[in-house]
């Protein structure tokens, strides 16, 4: 019995060691998974150092925080102003003050009103606690609110019928259960406005619940649609390997590399979130490819004929293609650590142990398990019946045509390719049937948006944010932003200067101006300050060393291309018109639409760049240039035909593309390989195109297809989703590996047949002359 390869395997002599050793280390690194973590902070997509992340940090550290979860009142009788709602709304903001980690509730009945008389300035709630609720203390309180700025389209509709109660969240950002914490109460204090008020509506949405229904979202499909997905591919593998020792097999291999890869990332003290948490279905992919080469080998040798040395013979026959497979998907995966968001080098982290445990496993427990069960087929496989022979008749005799279509389709789709925008709308991550989705867009037409961009914003010579030049200026610049389109509110110190301005003038609509001094600004701001209840002071508007003010502008539900737009306008109109600005912008949507645009732009060039390493390291490998350089036509093609067609029918590439290229690359490159590696074998052995193809055709024909045909239906089926990220990557991966299908078993051996042919014909012309 003869040794296996370059690396001395002999599984038919000790099957029980290549077992047992791979599950010992695989046990070992399973170990880590107790470390692992779901980590549904946000800001876990950013480096320390960007700075976007830089800048939002400063505004938390100098101001209140600006993190948000939003209830929308729509009472049941359509009007706010009434007894029964507005008692409702005090109960509700009052049992809010007890959601956790909250450090400010506002509403429309503890809205600070102030009140002057003399020289003295009261605050109190616009709807105290011991209201009468009469008609005419209804009528003030909705003729004040519905003239109030700073009320009207952030906590109450203009038309009265619906309201908001805006809770502030600092929440440490340790545990997913912190997000999960605040929805409840939230969920909550939903069901006692339900009692107090039946038949009324509410709505949660805020960049809380956009978190929480991230991480929901992303555990919702792994706990549903994976482990449909993995039964597809167990009940396709027996269907076409006629074998379930050999399926099972498989399915160990699976699961062993996915427990092993998951451990790792435990090890290395990563901690999940929803990019890396789809790690095992990219191990899936990558175990499949792998694992049905191998048994397809061994299976179609049992068929000719049982031998105990079969089980060498397959690792002969694959040892050379899966290695280099390996090796070149694990380097394409490793390059994720360039990528600009810290999820993805996790991501990337994880599934280079996955890849490694993959063809190791496939070199090592799976042939040694194939060995010990004796698996046979139970009638020849059926790829190898029905579909080979077709396929082979096709690429020799129609080559040039087989060709022209499929690579014309190819190139026609790709022309596309520049119709798509980099761009995302974060609320359309999910679709209308998500509860977030539903409540976001209902806010969004009837009372408020939930995106917001904050500038901190202080004057050069100025000691001061009350400074009344720079209170001026304040004004000046909100009245510009309430002009452009994306803006739905601007909240800035200026508007409750002027109220109280107004308050101290007996209420004279015509004082709704800012102090003429500093002096007076500075009296203002004590006496208001003095007469604020606790947790509703002005950290929200000024800094604690009181030189900045913050602005909060609130948009409509907009694109991450329109908001990056609209900061550069902001900024423009600031340089040129408030030169003296010191500024500085951030919001947990302006981070992401910065790095939705970097992040979508390195992973397609990371991408690019290892499919064309890996093509050069095939020629180096094969010795063959041409071939080298050949095996980027169904390895690029089909990627990039893809986002043409995406480009043609979707339009917008954001984050949820961003994977798309990783996750087809073990498959995509495998193949290739396999199929190149066999087609130069058989050359050498002295056989001409067509015999060459022949074999090739039926030694890697079928596991290409079956592993192709297994993991597209998989990922199709993600792509029914409700959660943007993995429906678009669902789709997008499973039409690459049918066109990477497509290219490995038509237009590549068509190419080779044309080529072969040809060159045969110029050589019998060159002896004949």
């Amino acid at each position: 019995m003869t040794k296996t390869g370059m690396l001395g395997l002999n599984i038919g002599r000790a099957p029980g060691r290549y077992l047992c050793l791979p599950l010992i280390l695989v046990l070992l690194l399973g170990l880590g998974l107790t470390r692992l973590s779901f980590n549904v902070d946000y800001r876990v997509f950013f480096d320390a150092d960007n700075p976007q992340l830089a800048a939002f940090n400063h505004l938390q550290d100098n101001f209140s925080a600006s993190e948000k979860l939003l209830l929308v009142y729509t009472p049941s009788s359509g009007d706010v102003f009434t007894a029964t709602s507005l008692r409702a709304l005090q109960a509700a903001t009052a049992e809010l003050w007890k959601t956790p980690y909250s450090t400010r509730v506002d509403s429309l009945t503890n809205f600070q009103r102030t009140i002057a008389a003399g020289d003295d300035l009261f605050v109190d709630n616009l709807v105290p606690d011991d209201s009468a609720f009469d008609s005419a203390q209804l009528a003030d309180v909705k003729h004040f609110a519905l003239h109030e700025p700073m009320l009207v389209n952030r906590l109450i509709a203009p038309g009265g019928h619906v309201t908001g109660l805006l809770v502030t969240i600092n929440k440490p950002g340790h545990s997913p259960k912190e997000a999960a914490a605040i929805v409840a109460h939230g969920h909550e204090v939903e069901d006692l406005i339900k009692r107090l008020d039946p038949g009324a509506r509410v709505d949660l949405t805020g960049m809380i619940m956009m978190s929480n229904t991230f991480s929901e979202s992303a555990r919702a499909d792994m706990s549903t649609l994976l482990p449909l997905m993995l039964l597809l591919v167990v009940v396709g593998l027996r269907y076409f390997l006629q074998s379930w020792k050999a399926t099972f097999g498989i399915v160990l291999v699976i699961l062993l590399s996915a427990v092993g890869g998951m451990g790792a990332g435990g090890w290395m003290g990563i901690q999940l979130s929803s990019p890396s948490a789809i790690s095992p279905m990219i191990i899936l992919t990558i175990a499949v490819a792998h694992s049905v080469h191998m048994a397809n080998s061994f299976l179609r040798l049992q068929w000719q004929q049982a031998n105990p040395d079969n089980v060498n013979q397959a690792i002969r026959d694959n040892i050379k293609p899966m290695l280099i497979a390996g090796i070149t998907t694990l380097v394409g995966f490793i390059t994720m650590n360039f990528s600009d968001v810290p999820p993805y080098h996790d991501l990337g982290n994880i599934v280079a142990v996955g890849v490694t445990l993959a063809t190791m496993l496939s070199l090592t427990f799976l042939p040694a398990f194939l060995h010990l069960t004796n698996a046979r087929p139970r009638k020849e496989l059926l790829v190898n019946r029905w579909i080979i022979p077709s396929l082979l008749r096709l690429v020799t005799q129609r080559s040039v045509t087989t060709l022209l279509v499929v690579g014309g389709g190819a190139v026609a789709l790709s022309l596309f390719i520049g119709n798509s925008t980099l761009n995302d709308q974060f609320v359309d991550y999910f679709d209308e049937r998500t509860p977030f989705r539903i409540a976001t867009d209902y806010t969004d037409e009837h009372l408020t948006g939930i995106y917001s961009v904050e500038y901190a914003i202080s004057r050069q010579g100025s000691s001061s944010a009350v400074d009344p030049l720079l209170l001026a200026e304040l004004d000046e610049f909100e009245t510009w932003l309430l002009q452009q389109p994306e803006v739905r509110h601007v909240a800035s110190i200026s508007d409750t200067f002027k109220l109280i301005n107004q308050n101290m003038n007996g209420g004279d609509r015509a004082h709704y101006r800012l102090p003429a001094s500093p002096e007076l600004s500075a009296q203002y701001l004590l006496m208001y300050e003095m007469s604020l209840p606790f947790g509703l002071d002005v950290s929200d508007r000024l800094s604690m060393d009181r030189r900045a003010t913050r602005v909060v502008i609130t948009l409509h539900n907009i694109s991450s291309q329109d908001m990056l737009t609209l900061e550069t306008r902001i900024n423009q109109h600031i340089k040129t018109v408030f030169p003296q600005w010191e500024t500085l912008s951030s919001s947990p949507m302006l981070m992401f639409s910065h790095i939705g645009q970097k992040n979508i732009k390195s992973m397609i060039i990371g991408v690019l760049t290892a499919l064309l390493l890996i093509s050069v390291a095939l020629a180096v490998v094969l010795g063959s240039f041409k071939l080298g350089l050949l095996s980027l036509l169904p390895n690029l093609v089909p990627i990039v035909s893809v986002f043409g067609l995406w480009g043609l029918l979707v339009g917008e590439l954001g984050l949820s593309m961003a994977l798309v290229g990783g996750m087809c690359l073990g498959v995509v490159v495998d193949d290739t390989v396999h199929f190149l590696n066999r087609y130069q074998l058989e050359r050498r052995r002295g056989a001409d195109g067509k015999a060459a193809l022949e074999q090739v055709l039926y030694h890697s024909g079928a596991p290409i297809i079956i592993t192709s045909v297994l993991l597209a239906a998989g990922f199709l089926l993600l792509g029914g989703s409700s959660f943007k990220l993995n429906s678009d990557m669902g789709n997008a991966t499973g039409l690459i590996i049918l066109m990477a299908l497509l290219f490995d078993l038509l237009a590549l051996p068509a190419w080779l047949a044309w080529s072969s042919r040809t060159s045969t014909q110029t050589a019998t012309k060159a002896i004949t002359d």
